[in-house]
């Protein structure tokens, strides 16, 4: 069975009953069975976490992030990654203290992120295979990020604000958007015995940075659908509803089918989350010589790419797939027009 994030607004009492886990928030109440759950996000005040909860947690591996409105840090509660047969660990470290090798997983995860915002900021003309460090391509990503949010918050009224100024509804809501995807990338990380904390194009190991390296390709794609909700927004929403509204939305994008070209499959779009954890997972173990990040897009012939992984999705086969292919991709092409 698919394992599903869960989000909890304003969580009044946590139960627990063997795998079973029951919680009232505020809106209500709900039962999940920790087995199939992939990452849980407290929003908001929450009670006191009992310990059989953590535990039952730390036992699934399953993270647990607390974020509370207009609050820019999150906590996390983090189950140990160990190391395991391959032990990957120590090869992340490696490839991390390699310039070269660090330097190629940046470029690709930035090359990627372009893509996924090209729908309302082009690509930079100066990212080019030139800039050798994380350092000199954060610096393009930086003056890319200030057009992409101008253009992003003037077309929604919010002119004048920014993503990292002070607090308003937009910026609250593309926060929590945010934590719940990363909650859902480190279930994937924990999963595969990689460490959380050694990233590649973001330095600190001070927090799960690795987290948000692995995010970049796919935020365009996610604040497109917060985009959508917000030029379509009910004058009489308020601010909670369009949360809600919001963390809805993008949950039911993770369930879309989208085509992969790095590996020639149908999958949702959530596999994508968890394919750039394998893509890196097989660079790091030498499955392949470059890191490919799986993005959406446009079914094409020629040679199929030695991605050293496979995605939890269909596969090509002696039946329609090519026009299921190209259906998906018109579908995802249409989602993201502006």
């Amino acid at each position: 069975m698919k394992k599903i994030p869960v989000w909890l607004p304003y969580t009044s009492k946590i139960e627990c009953k063997k795998d079973t886990v029951r919680f009232e928030y505020k809106g209500g109440e709900c039962e999940i069975d920790i087995k199939n759950t992939s990452s849980i996000l407290f929003y908001g005040a929450v009670c006191d976490i009992p310990e059989d909860f953590l535990a039952l947690c730390t036992k699934r591996k399953v993270p647990v992030c607390v974020h509370r409105r207009n609050m820019p840090n999150a906590t996390w509660i983090i189950p140990t990654s160990g190391c395991g047969a391959d032990d990957i660990i120590s090869r992340q470290v490696v490839v991390r203290a390699n310039a070269k090798k660090r330097a190629h997983i940046a470029r690709k995860l930035l090359k990627a992120k372009f893509v996924g915002m090209n729908w309302l900021a082009p690509e930079p003309f100066d990212f080019t295979v030139k800039l050798k460090t994380p350092e000199a391509m954060r610096s393009v990503e930086a003056r890319h990020g200030r057009l992409y949010w101008d253009k992003y918050y003037a077309a929604l009224g919010f002119k004048g604000y920014s993503r990292r100024g002070s607090p308003h509804t937009l910026k609250s809501v593309l926060d929590a958007v945010s934590k719940l995807i990363a909650g859902i990338i480190l279930r994937y990380i924990i999963y595969h015995r990689i460490s959380p904390y050694h990233a590649f194009l973001h330095e600190p190991t001070d927090y799960p940075s690795l987290i948000y390296d692995l995010m970049e390709p796919y935020r365009g794609y996610i604040e497109k659908i917060v985009f959508d909700a917000f030029s379509n927004r009910e004058e009489e929403m308020d601010d909670k509803k369009m949360l809600g509204l919001c963390i809805s939305l993008v949950e039911d994008f993770l369930d879309t089918q989208v085509y992969c070209p790095a590996t020639r499959q149908l999958v949702t779009f959530q596999e994508l989350l968890h394919g750039n954890v394998l893509a890196l997972r097989s660079y790091l173990l030498g499955g392949s010589k470059q890191f490919i990040v799986p993005i959406p897009g446009k079914p094409n012939g020629g040679r199929p790419v030695k991605t050293g992984y496979k995605l939890y999705g269909r596969s090509a086969g002696p039946t329609d797939f090519w026009a299921a292919a190209e259906r998906t991709h018109q579908a995802h092409e249409k989602r993201m027009r502006v």
